[in-house]
C-alpha cells in the first residue's frame, strides 16, 4: 500500500473543506448583499474587500475543476463572475488623448493625514500635478498654513485662494477665486464653498465622514446630498475621503446623482488606501487594498480622465485627480 496515499488523501479533503467554507462564505455575502445591502456584517465585509476575494476564488475554481468537484467549482465560480461582473467596467480601453477636449479644471482631492508633518512634500505633489480645485482633509492648521506658504506662485502671477475649515480641519485650495459657504459637522464632515469661474460658478464640497458606523455614515451623506447637494441647481462637485468603497448602498446613493470619476473616466481598481503608514520612526509601505477617496460631479461636467497619484507625500492616502471641462452654464 502506498504510504503516501492516506496523506494526498488528507490534504483534498482539507483543501475541499477550506475552499467550501470560502465559496459559501463570499456567495452568502454575495447575496446578502442583493437582498440587505450593508445591513448585514458578512454582506458589508464581502463588498469591502471584493476585489480581493478573486485570490481566493480562481484558484479554487480551477483546482475544484481539476478534482472534479463540479458543485464546489461551480459556487466558487458565480462568486468569482459576480465580482468581476461589478467591476469589468474599470478595464475599458482608455480615450486616445488627442480625440479629447483640453480639460478646463483638474480637481485633486487628498487625505494629507492628520500625523503627516510634510507640508513640503505634500506641497510638491501639488506643484507636480498643478489642480484648479485641492480638497484636502485632515490637514492640521501648522501642516496648512506652512502648504500654503509653499504654494505661492503655483500659478505663476495668481493668486492662490483658500478656505480653511478649523473644526473639520479640511481646506480647499483654488486657481479661481471662492467664498465659504457653510460647515456641516453632522453631514459628514462636509465644507461647502463656491468657486468662481470666469463663466459662471459652481458649488464644492469637501467630505470626510467618520470610520465607524457605518449606517450613521451612510445617513449623514444621505442628509448631505438629500438636503443640501440637491438644493442646488447648478454645477457641483462632491470630493473627498467617504471611508466607502464602491459597492456600497452609500456609494450607489451619491451616484443615483452624481457621477463619480474614477468610476466614468478611471481605470483598474484605483485603490487609494493604506498607500504607507509611519511605525517607529520608519516608512513601511503597504498594499493598497481598497477605493474609498472619491470624486462626485454633477452632470454639468465631462469628466475627461481620473486617476490615481502615486505620490502619496507621507499620508496614508493616495491622491486622486480628475480632469473636467465644464460645459455651458
Amino acid at each position: 500500500m502506498n504510504a503516501k496515499a492516506p496523506i494526498s488523501r488528507f490534504f483534498r479533503l482539507f483543501f475541499r473543506a477550506v475552499w467550501w467554507s470560502f465559496g459559501v462564505a463570499v456567495f452568502a455575502g454575495l447575496v446578502l448583499r442583493w437582498w440587505s445591502g450593508d445591513h448585514f456584517f458578512l454582506a458589508r465585509y464581502t463588498v469591502y474587500l471584493m476585489p480581493w476575494l478573486l485570490i481566493g476564488l480562481l484558484p479554487g475554481m480551477i483546482w475544484a475543476g481539476l478534482m472534479q468537484h463540479l458543485r464546489l467549482a461551480t459556487v466558487l465560480g458565480l462568486s468569482a463572475a459576480i465580482i468581476l461582473g461589478h467591476h469589468a467596467h474599470l478595464f475599458r480601453f482608455s480615450q486616445e488623448t488627442s480625440s479629447r477636449p483640453a480639460a478646463e479644471i483638474k480637481v485633486i482631492t487628498f487625505n494629507t493625514w492628520s500625523k503627516n508633518p510634510y507640508a513640503d512634500r505634500i506641497a510638491q505633489v501639488v506643484q507636480n500635478h498643478r489642480p484648479d480645485i485641492l480638497l484636502l482633509q485632515e490637514i492640521n492648521p501648522k501642516v496648512f498654513n506652512a502648504l500654503l506658504t509653499d504654494l505661492h506662485g503655483l500659478y505663476g502671477e495668481g493668486d492662490v485662494y483658500s478656505a480653511y475649515a478649523p473644526a473639520l480641519l479640511q481646506a480647499v485650495v483654488s486657481r479661481y477665486p471662492l467664498t465659504s459657504l457653510e460647515v456641516f459637522e453632522e453631514k459628514a464632515k462636509a465644507q461647502a464653498v463656491r468657486v468662481e469661474l470666469p463663466r459662471g460658478s459652481f458649488i464644492v464640497f469637501n467630505v470626510h465622514p467618520l470610520w465607524g458606523n457605518w449606517l450613521r455614515r451612510h445617513n449623514q451623506l444621505k442628509a448631505l446630498i438629500e438636503e443640501n447637494v440637491l438644493a442646488e441647481p447648478g454645477p457641483i462637485i462632491l470630493g473627498g475621503d467617504f471611508n466607502t468603497p464602491d459597492q456600497t448602498d452609500t456609494y450607489r446613493l451619491i451616484s443615483k446623482y452624481l457621477n463619480n470619476a474614477h468610476g466614468k473616466a478611471g481605470r483598474g481598481f484605483g485603490f487609494t488606501f493604506p498607500s504607507q503608514l509611519s511605525s517607529f520612526n520608519r516608512k513601511i509601505s503597504l498594499l493598497p487594498m481598497v477605493r474609498i477617496d472619491h470624486i462626485f460631479l454633477s452632470s454639468h461636467f465631462e469628466i475627461l480622465t481620473s486617476y490615481i497619484i502615486e505620490d502619496s507625500a507621507g499620508s496614508d492616502h493616495k491622491p486622486v485627480a480628475a480632469e473636467v471641462q465644464l460645459k455651458s452654464i
